[in-house]
């Protein structure tokens, strides 16, 4: 009997010093079912959650100690990658528009409305998800690289330049055979269907870029 897979959790995460703004968010989530987890301080937060994984955060400015903008910041240079979304309070645009240029996903204005704020929401988690099966191919490609053999190293940087085959045996001093037995290794090392797919990956997950 083969194995279901668990569904990705839907998560998000509200920082907000009032317990009845923590709760009645947490009751809203819950009848679309999304789970939610509550904290009272950016410090908590920082004591509970990774950071450098992608997450849902609903943020309140106003907080004791760390202000939101500030543990904005923290898990932005973090590299999670966070979908965060400020709440500020009617009327701040200052702070919300100070929000968005340090990388928060969006803004909601307290008091809420519920449906507007649960599309948000749905966005931000659709966001989140995106970035975590991104740093999981990331990671994977990357572990997959370092793998690589020395030789199977170089051959991947020349293929990265566009050389065939026959230019790299030349530029390595070995048979057009043995370089076709590298690149095929190359590519099957770091999971490509072709050199145009090996190129996306390298570009787009971290590998070296050709020079140009």
């Amino acid at each position: 009997m083969v194995p279901k897979c668990e569904p990705p959790r839907r998560i998000v995460h509200i920082v907000d010093d009032e317990p009845e703004v923590r709760e009645a968010l947490a009751l809203l989530f819950s009848t679309a079912a999304i789970e939610s987890k509550g904290y009272a301080s950016a410090e908590a937060y920082l004591e509970n959650a990774p950071l450098s994984e992608p997450a849902c955060l609903l943020l309140d400015n106003r907080l004791p100690g760390l202000s939101g903008i500030d543990l904005l910041e923290r898990v932005v240079e973090a590299g999670g990658d966070p979908a965060v979304i400020m709440m500020t309070g009617h009327g701040d645009i200052p702070t919300a528009v100070a929000a968005m240029k340090r990388g928060a996903f969006h803004f909601v204005e307290k008091p809420f409305d519920a449906e507007a704020l649960l599309g948000v929401v749905e966005e931000a988690l659709s966001r989140a998800e995106r970035a975590r099966d991104l740093s999981a191919e990331e990671r994977e490609f990357r572990d997959n690289r370092a793998a690589l053999t020395p030789r199977e190293a170089e051959v991947f940087a020349l293929l990265l330049e566009g050389l065939p085959t026959k230019t790299i045996a030349w530029r390595l001093d070995i048979t057009v055979r043995t370089a076709e037995h590298h690149r095929g290794a190359v590519l099957r090392k770091l999971k490509a269907r072709s050199i145009a797919d090996l190129l996306r990956k390298a570009l787009s997950l971290g590998g070296p870029a050709p020079p140009g």
